[in-house]
């Protein structure tokens, strides 16, 4: 069936990845199982467990395969990809990450009419560079129609530490839908009274996975400095990570235990981001943040690291502030500069909805990469 918003066939598509566990890439790949007629959504094959999005993937009636694997080299992945491959009709193999894209290149050789598409969605830090994968990362390259990343910076960082072909890789943003968050009535005395806040305390937040490469400790100690300014406001952090209980108590080391608020997983994020006068965002290397945008999109104003593609969507002085990587002492300068000025906010939030908007929505992402499909 011709799809009447592109004018051409959609392809049938399979997206391999390690886990639909919670993150950005998996967020993305999650939206993009259940986008379109439930005739022409594509299939997910995850490496090693379902994850929270994956449950949740299957009760919305997506089609989801799981291996659970367990580590190690596995060429068994190779044939099980391929019999999914044959046994869907598969003509694009959408590889998420460097692991999928390691198996799915093998797993469509002397398959006619169906090709590769590689997305690499964010880097590790430090980087590192091995000779084995420079000297593969070519050859799956040469099996790969597309290389696509999220962010100039992660394009540089995959041919400088991984020597894929710089000329070959373009860059998709990530993009939200933006349904959750445009012009959404919250009730916000509410949401303030269920979360614990005060009607007048000041709030800052985050989401994201609490893990080493989110930096927090640096957002933690930004925000010691806050309070010392502006003593009625708090922290708020969605999500959760094995570094939460190692979080917590550096709040209370710090004095500010009572002030941050841990909020674990949320799927009310759209109603939680309004009460946030600043996001932040404090990692060591980022591609481009779902939660990111996500809060731009709610008008709210960002602080964040200038790394990786966070200096792609924030814009200086315009929509935020970047701060250089652990300059926590900066991090609380630009909030305090924030929170004394509601006016400067404001016009912050507003061009940050419109950029978001007009550049970061999932419809522009998802008919990119329907076009490269088709290529």
């Amino acid at each position: 069936m011709r799809s009447s918003a592109t004018g051409y066939d959609p392809k049938r598509v399979l997206h391999v990845i390690l886990t639909l566990g919670v993150g950005g890439a998996e967020q993305l790949v999650y939206r993009m199982a259940l986008a379109g007629p439930r005739d022409q959504r594509p299939a997910v094959c995850c490496l090693l467990f379902l994850g929270e999005l994956g449950e949740r993937l299957k009760k919305d009636g997506g089609k989801v395969y799981c291996r659970n694997h367990q580590g190690g080299i596995d060429l068994g992945i190779v044939r099980w990809l391929r019999e999914i491959i044959v046994a869907e009709r598969i003509e694009v193999v959408h590889a998420h990450t460097y692991t999928p894209l390691f198996y799915s290149v093998p797993a469509v050789l002397g398959m006619s009419g169906v090709q590769v598409v590689y997305t690499e969605h964010g880097r590790l830090y430090p980087e590192r560079s091995s000779w084995k994968q420079r000297l593969v990362s070519p050859l799956l390259a040469a099996g790969t129609r597309h290389l696509v990343t999220i962010s100039e910076s992660t394009a540089r960082a995959m041919h400088r530490y991984d020597n894929f072909p710089f000329r070959r890789i373009r860059v998709i943003h990530n993009g939200i839908s933006l349904e959750h968050v445009r012009g959404r009535a919250v009730d916000l005395g509410a949401k303030r009274s269920e979360l614990g806040i005060g009607a007048r305390t000041r709030v800052v937040g985050t989401a994201c996975r609490i893990e080493e490469i989110k930096n927090l400790p640096m957002m933690l100690h930004a925000f010691q400095r806050v309070v010392e300014q502006v003593p009625d406001s708090c922290l708020l952090v969605a999500g959760k990570g094995s570094r939460e209980q190692e979080l917590r108590e550096l709040a209370q080391l710090l004095g500010i235990g009572t002030q941050v608020k841990f909020l674990g997983l949320r799927d009310d994020l759209a109603e939680i981001y309004p009460l946030m006068n600043v996001f932040l965002l404090s990692s060591l290397t980022e591609g481009i943040s779902v939660t990111l945008l996500e809060s731009m999109a709610a008008g709210v104003p960002a602080v964040a690291t200038a790394v990786g593609g966070n200096p792609e969507v924030v814009l200086e002085g315009e929509t935020g502030f970047l701060v250089p990587l652990h300059d926590d002492a900066l991090m609380a300068e630009r909030i305090l500069y924030l929170l004394r000025d509601p006016q400067l906010a404001a016009g912050f939030g507003a061009r940050a909805r419109v950029r978001v908007l007009e550049e970061f929505s999932f419809d522009r992402m998802l008919q990119r990469y329907q076009e490269l499909y088709q290529g």
